[in-house]
């Protein structure tokens, strides 16, 4: 009898507090910064590489590369040639991966720390709390939440600057050339899953890129992703 109450009880509470898709969080935001006005010196030189970037300025570019670059965490993964290598720029100085990454990168904001200028902002502000491997920052301001990967699909909530734990979805369907992004599935705060267009969702360790001051001028110390 008191096996069959026990049973009564649990599907019950089961019944009355459904269990959320994912376990929710405290919300944490981070909102964009851009400190490179703080030093006249960066600034301007920041305003040549932003024109060498939208001008596709390879010239530029092989310019200001450190020696050592770091750009990967394996046994090639630094100097200046291997850089240039990786990137496919002797053969295609206008690869728009390249490009697309650096651009990226640069617009989301600089900061300053250990005597190095680096972008994203998020690369040296993103709380201790937030797991830098599992959680991804909404880069952007009233993001569409949907239920579905799709952008006919219902807008749960909307967020802005908000962390997002980056959830794997085997059965989510290749991007379909009918949708204007790739969708990328989320827990938000509140135990819900949601889709998010990947353009607007950056991890914590996706690529950044560092600028420190050898010689009186500015080189690219690291254009790197990723965790060591």
């Amino acid at each position: 009898m008191y096996l069959r109450i026990g049973f009564l009880f649990i599907f019950l509470v089961s019944f009355q507090s459904p269990l959320l898709p994912c376990e929710p969080f405290d919300p944490v935001s981070l909102k964009p910064t851009d400190a490179s006005r703080e030093d006249k010196d960066f600034f301007s030189f920041k305003q040549k590489l932003e024109k060498a970037i939208q001008e596709k300025n390879i010239k530029f570019i092989e310019s200001v590369i450190d020696p050592q670059i770091s750009f990967d965490f394996s046994e090639d993964g630094m100097g200046k040639s291997n850089f240039l290598k990786h990137w496919k720029l002797k053969q295609n100085p206008k690869n728009p991966e390249f490009w697309n990454e650096l651009s990226q990168t640069v617009n989301l904001g600089f900061t300053f720390k250990d005597q190095i200028w680096s972008a994203p902002f998020l690369f040296n502000q993103t709380p201790e709390s937030i797991d830098q491997y599992s959680y991804s920052l909404i880069t952007g301001s009233v993001v569409n939440v949907r239920d579905k990967p799709s952008t006919k699909g219902k807008i749960l909530t909307q967020l802005s600057w908000e962390f997002v734990k980056n959830e794997y979805d085997e059965t989510n369907p290749k991007p379909s050339s009918k949708e204007p992004c790739n969708f990328k599935k989320v827990c938000i705060s509140d135990g819900q899953i949601g889709y998010i267009c990947e353009q607007y969702l950056r991890s914590p360790l996706g690529y950044r890129v560092g600028f420190s001051k050898k010689k009186n001028s500015w080189s690219m110390i690291f254009f790197v992703e990723g965790g060591d």
